[in-house]
């Protein structure tokens, strides 16, 4: 049974003779009436498939005359793009990844695209191969990217502004560079943080620390998120409350016990960067008889289900893990079809309250 809908085997018809050369600049396309007998579809199936061309660019349709081909492929800057996407991620078995790819890959094929998933393990060199690969190729895949190490300076930027000026569609999703212009969807990072830290405000707490990761721009985000709870509520920042780890350190997080431990002992409550830097903190607390949240509430972001599988289980902001995906990829279509098309776009947080945290009494400064 054919899943892709009927309007775009149309257009992938059409895609393919336009891209083969059979069918040229100025070339009129078959009526509707024709297309409607060819495929055995209904009119108004064949006018959604000519419309969409419409707007990617691809034809004209001129009233009482026909409809005309306008262009010899999918375009941006004289550059003809191929019916694959090609997807560059961090991880493939984070908790948060392969619901935000499979959503990703899952919207790309409806539309007729093929796709390729290449994984970085979040290392620049990596980075750097992969994207020199695609220069070096010629590639015409439109990209998908999660940037590797965003919270740094990063030299592999030159390789992304080299594929856009060759015309390629690029796309940031979780995270971007702040100095690179190109489009992004995430997370409104900045919002999570501040709403994880006003919770904990509303429930009292003003000696409130956290863990947050350096070399990565959620992290970032979320920690001047978290500054701004604390600013806005008059309660003063103090550094010596603040744990900061990049990802080689959060993989190994269970054996910073005692520096961590040391950081937060006057705390009442503490931010975490995610879920998996939640569940090992309350591991440590808990292996140093810590109650969670009698002693020390903990609050997280994501929202996985690792929420629930934590000991305690989280309160935490969540993640838009699906939607995300979906949303990346409708943008990237977007840009395909107009390249004046802005494709960034930021989920606002959600918080779902849990066992991991508590109104605390008669609060210290």
């Amino acid at each position: 049974m054919n899943r892709i809908p009927k309007y775009q085997q149309i257009m992938d018809w059409i895609h393919k003779r336009i891209e083969s050369g059979e069918l040229r600049v100025g070339d009129r396309l078959e009526t509707e009436a024709e297309l409607s007998d060819q495929f055995h579809f209904s009119r108004q199936t064949v006018r959604q498939a000519l419309a969409n061309l419409e707007q990617e660019g691809m034809i004209n349709r001129i009233q009482g005359s026909g409809s005309y081909v306008k262009s010899a492929g999918a375009w941006d800057g004289g550059l003809q793009l191929s019916r694959s996407v090609t997807i560059i991620s961090s991880y493939t078995d984070s908790y948060i990844f392969p619901r935000i790819l499979q959503s990703m890959a899952r919207v790309l094929q409806e539309a007729g695209y093929s796709t390729r998933i290449i994984f970085t393990g979040n290392r620049r060199e990596t980075e750097k191969n992969i994207l020199s690969d695609l220069i070096r190729s010629g590639s015409r895949d439109p990209l998908i990217a999660e940037p590797v190490t965003s919270g740094l300076p990063n030299p592999n930027l030159i390789y992304y502004r080299e594929l856009r000026q060759r015309g390629i569609p690029i796309l940031f999703f979780n995270t971007y560079y702040p100095d690179c212009d190109i489009p992004h969807v995430s997370l409104d990072d900045e919002a999570a943080g501040r709403m994880a830290a006003e919770h904990l405000i509303h429930l009292g707490h003003r000696r409130i620390g956290c863990v947050f990761k350096n070399d990565d721009g959620q992290g970032l985000r979320r920690y001047q998120g978290y500054q701004e709870a604390l600013i806005s509520a008059g309660i003063p920042i103090e550094e010596k409350y603040v744990c900061w780890i990049d990802t080689e350190a959060m993989r190994e997080m269970l054996r910073y016990d005692e520096w961590i431990l040391r950081r937060l002992r006057s705390c009442t409550a503490v931010v975490c960067y995610n879920d998996e830097a939640a569940n090992m903190l309350t591991q440590l607390c808990l292996d140093q008889q810590i109650r969670i949240p009698q002693k020390l509430s903990i609050v997280s972001i994501d929202n996985s289900r690792l929420t629930q599988l934590n000991p305690v289980p989280l309160t935490s902001v969540s993640h838009p893990m699906e939607e995300l995906g979906a949303k990346a990829a409708e943008n990237l279509l977007g840009m395909i079809r107009n390249p004046n098309f802005d494709g960034s776009f930021e989920f606002a947080p959600h918080l779902t309250v849990r066992d991991s945290t508590m109104r605390i009494q008669n609060p210290r400064a």
